[in-house]
């Protein structure tokens, strides 16, 4: 009902602006310029002619208060508690205005005032941990006017603004401080806060590198480091210089560790054509380089020359003083020498070979090592190569195996094969790269060979020793049933021959018998009776009975042998009873025996089945019969024989 009246008087009074009206703004029990979003605010008279008897209301904006076009429910009417209270939402600029109708139709008083409400956000800031007992803060923009820091130990700092990085040394010796950041308006009481944790960092350790290797010796070359006593927290700064007295120079810094040893560090395009010292030191994310420097570690450049089957080693370094260094030839070491040596040379190098050589350093102690790149070279000479040792022997196949044998640390790069037939003079049989040569000699005929090589630096080595494998004939035997064998002799071993064996093979090449002999021929006056090929060969073995040699193979073929009676006679006295055929290296036969009719009266395919002289169980009657015998020898020949044979009665 008064809000009525008073709307109703206010449009029939005559407003006026400027007549001393006067109200403040009340917030948690302080006046305030600066209002607090979702913090109740209370609205305070303090015009001079205060009454009872006046209306007062306040429009909280947030535009200007417009007593022609307004919304009087969003006018703030006095509480059942006497004051005005309101509570804004939304931040941003507002227009509060006290309207007051002092009753009467005396005149309306309007009061504008301009206030900024404000949120309160919590303030965002980060901690970064730095050396020495300190931290720095970022307090990240959030629109209050001022931050206020405690660090956790007792020191508030006020009216930090927005944007600054303060720093803060610790004198306690706790680890680890909770800090508080509030922000806070000028001329307001809105304030809001928020708590960050940091552990301090320790102080580092004096850091070591531990390795130094140069992987790749070039203009844009490759190191690789191993680091150790590193302190998680902390960056690492690697610096270089390129003399013992230069300043040394950042070239790298390292992203904050978690680790106290980093192997596999590596760094490119470094120019690793010139020794190079290099150390480390820790920084922290605040930018500060502590002066905590490892012991300088310098990079080796190796130089390697090779000589006469030689190589001359020459290396360097920077700065400080070796303890030792070790020099390794294809992963081995070679020699330790004393850290004023900087030359090695490497004797007796086989020529042609590749030769790879490293330098280590010892220094600081022994705690640091550094390691060259690796240098490689081919071994060169000037010196005429020994001559190799040549074996010969024939293999089952009758062909020629030629074996050259170069003397120890010797690679060929071309072998000539050397072949004299029956005495002629020696020429070419071929020329190559392998120390193993076959020859396929046709005909076989007695055959010397010699041979030469060329090593890996073109140097000709003197022609080898002559080797002549042993050549096996069987001389002819006219109607003699003895098998003669003559051969020559094995030459080639360095110590002789000690001994020559005749040997018996079967036609798998197994030897089935073996027999010593001596000079240059034997007689078989026993040639098996099982088999029909005879396969011989000569076994030469050295005079120190560690090696052999074979002869070619000779076969001799013994002919088939068959017997057939003339006459039988089947009276049962145990004496020619039957017909059979006898003979030696039959592998199948047949028989067949006619009589005078032509009548077939016998068959067989069976060696052990003989004729009786019957015919269908009666016997026959005496006389003259034909047989017919077809045969396949062991060796696959074929033989026919025919004739007559009498059965006596």
């Amino acid at each position: 009902m008064k809000l009525l009246l008073f709307i109703s008087l206010l449009l029939a009074a005559i407003p006026v602006l400027g007549q001393k009206g006067c109200f403040r703004a009340i917030q948690n029990g302080q006046e305030v310029k600066v209002i607090c979003v979702g913090i109740p605010v209370f609205f305070e008279d303090c015009s001079p002619d205060q009454s009872t008897r006046y209306t007062t209301f306040y429009d909280p904006g947030p535009k200007a208060f417009d007593p022609k076009n307004y919304d009087e429910s969003k006018l703030v009417s006095r509480g059942a508690d006497g004051r005005f209270q309101y509570t804004y939402t939304n931040p941003g600029k507002y227009i509060i205005t006290q309207i007051i109708n002092r009753g009467g139709g005396q005149s309306t008083t309007i009061e504008p005032m301009e206030f900024e409400v404000v949120a309160t956000p919590v303030p965002a800031f980060t901690v970064q941990a730095c050396a020495s007992r300190s931290v720095q803060l970022t307090i990240a923009e959030t629109g209050y006017d001022r931050y206020d820091i405690d660090y956790g130990d007792n020191t508030v700092v006020q009216g930090v603004s927005a944007g600054e990085q303060p720093r803060y040394t610790y004198q306690g010796t706790a680890s680890s401080y909770t800090i508080r950041v509030s922000g806070r308006y000028t001329g307001s009481t809105c304030e809001s806060s928020s708590t960050n944790t940091v552990t301090l960092l320790p102080t580092p350790p004096t850091p070591v590198i531990t390795q130094l290797e140069v992987l790749r010796e070039a203009i844009d070359g490759e190191i690789v480091f191993t680091l150790e006593r590193l302190q998680p927290g902390y960056r690492y700064v690697l610096e270089r210089r390129t003399t013992a007295t230069g300043n040394f120079e950042t070239i790298y810094t390292s992203t904050q560790l978690t680790q106290t040893t980093w192997t596999d560090f590596r760094m490119g395009n470094v120019d690793t054509r010139q020794p190079i010292q290099f150390r480390i030191r820790p920084a922290d994310d605040c930018g500060n380089q502590l002066t905590i420097f490892s012991e300088p570690v310098t990079s080796l450049v190796l130089g390697v020359q090779p000589g006469n089957e030689l190589a001359n080693l020459r290396w360097s370094g920077i700065g400080a003083a070796m303890q030792r260094y070790q020099v390794y030839r294809d992963g081995n070491q070679l020699i330790e020498l004393n850290g004023n040596t900087t030359t090695y040379t490497d004797p007796n190098l086989t020529c042609g070979q590749n030769y790879c050589y490293r330098v280590t350093g010892a220094l600081n102690n022994g705690l640091s090592r550094t390691l060259s790149a690796a240098r490689c070279i081919r071994a060169t000479s000037t010196t005429t190569p020994p001559a190799g040792y040549l074996y010969s022997t024939y293999d089952l196949d009758n062909q020629v195996q030629l074996q050259l044998t170069l003397p120890n640390g010797q690679t060929a790069q071309q072998v000539r094969y050397q072949r004299s037939i029956d005495g002629a003079p020696f020429a070419d049989l071929s020329v190559g790269t392998q120390t193993a040569q076959t020859d396929l000699l046709q005909p076989l005929n007695p055959v010397c060979y010699r041979a030469s090589y060329t090593n890996l630096c073109e140097r000709s080595a003197p022609l080898s020793n002559t080797t002549c494998p042993v050549y096996l004939i069987a001389l002819p035997q006219e109607n003699s049933p003895l098998i003669t064998l003559g051969w020559t002799g094995y030459v080639g071993f360095p110590d002789g021959v000690s001994q020559y064996t005749l040997e018996l093979l079967n036609a798998d090449n197994r030897v089935i018998s073996s027999i010593p002999v001596s000079g240059n021929t034997f007689q078989e006056r026993n040639p098996s009776d099982e088999l029909q090929q005879l396969r011989y060969r000569i076994r030469a073995t050295s005079g120190n009975g560690s090696t052999h040699s074979f002869s070619n193979i000779v076969m001799i073929e013994q002919p088939v042998q068959v017997h057939i009676p003339n006459a039988f006679t089947p009276n049962g006295d145990g004496l020619n009873d039957v017909l059979e055929v006898k003979g030696r290296f039959i592998k199948s036969f047949s028989i067949k025996v006619y009589s005078h009719m032509g009548q077939v009266v016998f068959t067989s395919e069976d060696r052990n089945t003989s004729w009786d002289g019957t015919y269908q169980g009666k016997p026959m009657p005496a006389g003259a019969y034909a047989y017919e015998v077809n045969i396949v020898s062991n060796s696959g020949e074929t033989k026919q024989r025919i004739g007559t044979i009498t059965l006596l009665r």
